[in-house]
């Protein structure tokens, strides 16, 4: 037998995750749900963006659209339309720290969806002609996506400019010159390294029945050989100490401004207060940058904010989408000003306890339907190496304080810490 590993997970005090290991490495995750018609069928590898050599960034998104290619077995193509006869939706994501494939289908297509995915973890066909086309998709993938589309290429800017020796500065679909450059053999040698069983997990929520469902996943992953997944490089990031501007002159219709701070890493205690501080800040017609720049000032049409899911450290970013003749050193001024009275005045009881419900209603939210368990189950098996740890993330997040808030207010909003991108109306 190939399954030599069980144990049973508690998930958010309701929901029992059995975990499996097999001989060759593959994890497997299942949890029953019997309230639901659907199944949830997810894939994730442990590699993502961050994992891209250097002068090799964007392989590992590049190789998300390989996969969707030819097998020894199957034509490219002839499993998506067998899928779409049945209804099943079939789709894929790669990020800094992850790639992930994932359908969601009723229990009478599970045999076709297990073929397809065991199929193309080991039997894909990787040859000159696919590469080149696929190349030539991302490449206009991300023309359309980062070169002719102002938000995309801030976010780009924004990160290559905050990290200095991370690779979080590389953007998740490559460098232009990066992606033109990508060889077979670089395809061989990704392929072999990462999509094995040893560097994956296979994750299923929804109507199924536990030992029928392992006895079907056995059957087909048992046997497939694994492979010595590459050691994790280790970047020391250089501290940040002095503030970092960069001004662009684009054709927008209106000026933006766009602020990342360097904060912690997903898994740390800090992450829920920060969220809980983004909802404070930005959280509705409530939030004080919002009330202060949209409503009372008027300078800005829209403000946001977003702390990232990492594995290492990243950035809390501010996106302020300013009205048309707005000097963005106006807004800059009026944000820094609500960042000093939180910090001298504190955060609300009112305020705490509507920020702290909505990251919990969010929490509780992604982890809602078969395929928002499969995504959480996954997302947090991959990148904290613990779905289990979902539990304590909840705890966490309720556990957060109005001094806790303020805490790291001051520790990571200070303007040392910071990028700012300004993309200015390019004069015709």
């Amino acid at each position: 037998m190939g399954n030599n590993y069980h144990e049973k997970i508690n998930i958010l005090g309701r929901w029992d995750v059995c975990r499996h290991r097999f001989d060759n490495g593959l994890r497997i995750l299942l949890l029953e749900d019997r309230s639901t018609p659907l199944i949830s069928y997810h894939t994730w590898f442990s590699v993502g963006s961050r994992h891209d050599r250097q002068g090799k960034t964007g392989l590992a998104h590049l190789f998300e659209h390989m996969m969707f290619e030819s097998t020894k077995t199957h034509p490219a193509g002839s499993f998506e339309r067998e899928l779409e006869k049945m209804g099943i939706e079939t789709n894929a994501a790669t990020w800094f720290d992850w790639t992930y494939y994932h359908e969601t289908l009723p229990p009478e297509g599970f045999d076709l969806v297990l073929e397809y995915e065991s199929d193309r973890m080991t039997n894909l066909i990787i040859d000159e002609q696919t590469l080149e086309r696929e190349k030539n998709v991302v490449m206009n993938e991300r023309k359309f996506r980062v070169e002719d589309r102002v938000e995309g290429m801030i976010e780009e800017i924004l990160y290559k400019t905050a990290f200095v020796n991370h690779p979080y500065r590389n953007p998740t679909i490559g460098w232009m010159e990066d992606i033109r450059s990508f060889t077979l053999q670089d395809c061989l040698d990704f392929y072999k390294s990462y999509y094995n069983p040893a560097n994956a997990i296979i994750v299923v929520t929804g109507n199924f029945e536990h030992d029928f469902m392992m006895e079907k996943i056995e059957s087909k992953y048992a046997k497939i050989p694994s492979y010595p997944v590459p050691s994790e490089r280790k970047f020391e990031e250089i501290p940040q100490k002095v503030e970092k501007r960069i001004v662009l002159f684009k054709e927008v219709p209106a000026p933006r401004v766009s602020i990342g701070y360097h904060v912690c890493s997903f898994g740390h205690p800090d992450n829920a207060l920060l969220s809980t501080l983004a909802i404070v800040l930005c959280g509705g017609e409530t939030g004080r940058l919002i009330k202060r720049l949209v409503h009372e000032e008027e300078v800005a049409s829209d403000v946001s904010s977003w702390v990232g899911s990492f594995r290492f450290p990243a950035l809390m970013e501010f996106h302020i989408d300013l009205r048309k003749d707005v000097d963005p050193l106006e807004a800059i001024t009026i944000f820094d000003e609500e960042i000093e009275k939180l910090s001298k005045d504190g955060v609300t009881e009112i305020e705490l306890k509507t920020a702290r419900n909505r990251v919990l209603l969010g929490f509780y939210d992604g982890f809602s339907g078969t395929g928002g368990k499969a995504s959480a189950l996954g997302f947090y098996e991959t990148v904290l190496g613990d779905c289990g740890a979902m539990t304590g993330k909840m705890e966490e997040i309720k556990r957060v304080t109005a001094d806790g808030v303020l805490k790291v207010l001051n520790e990571y909003l200070v303007p040392s810490k910071r990028t700012i991108i300004t993309v200015l109306r390019e004069e015709k």
